[in-house]
């Protein structure tokens, strides 16, 4: 691949043209008017293994991403409660150390809410970031044919 710059317009050209063709018009053998080829070809017909290839791929991310997020919100529910459960502690602590013991106030109700959500999101993301990797990966070793 060259690049070469000019002042005016940078050109970015490849070397290899057999693999892209820049064509501006061609004429249409059946009413010989000019056809833009600038839109996109219509793809070729996949074969029979290769579409069951990619149904099985698809059907593999789907579990993928399935299951990283059903793992991730349970994950996220388990230590979110926990979380939860510590921040509500800890207010009921202070209110049994500062003066007589008294119902938990609405701020601490609020605060543990807010920080048990907060730990459920975080994990719920992390699962859909863990799942995307390995979607990437599983793409990656159909493609190539390698595990890497």
């Amino acid at each position: 691949m060259t690049v070469s710059f000019s002042p005016v317009r940078p050109s970015f050209r490849s070397n290899n043209t057999s693999s892209t063709q820049t064509c501006n018009h061609h004429i249409c053998p059946t009413c010989g008017k000019p056809i833009d080829c600038s839109e996109e070809q219509p793809q070729k017909k996949k074969g029979f293994f290769t579409r069951v290839k990619d149904g099985f791929i698809n059907f593999r991310k789907g579990c993928i991403d399935f299951f990283h997020i059903v793992g991730g919100t349970a994950k996220g529910i388990v230590l979110g409660s926990l979380s939860a459960g510590v921040v509500l502690c800890g207010n009921a602590l202070k209110n049994t150390v500062k003066k007589a013991p008294k119902t938990l106030s609405l701020g601490g109700k609020v605060l543990a809410g807010l920080v048990g959500t907060a730990v459920l999101a975080y994990n719920v993301v992390k699962a859909k970031l863990n799942a995307n990797q390995e979607k990437a990966n599983l793409d990656h070793r159909w493609e190539t044919g390698h595990n890497a």
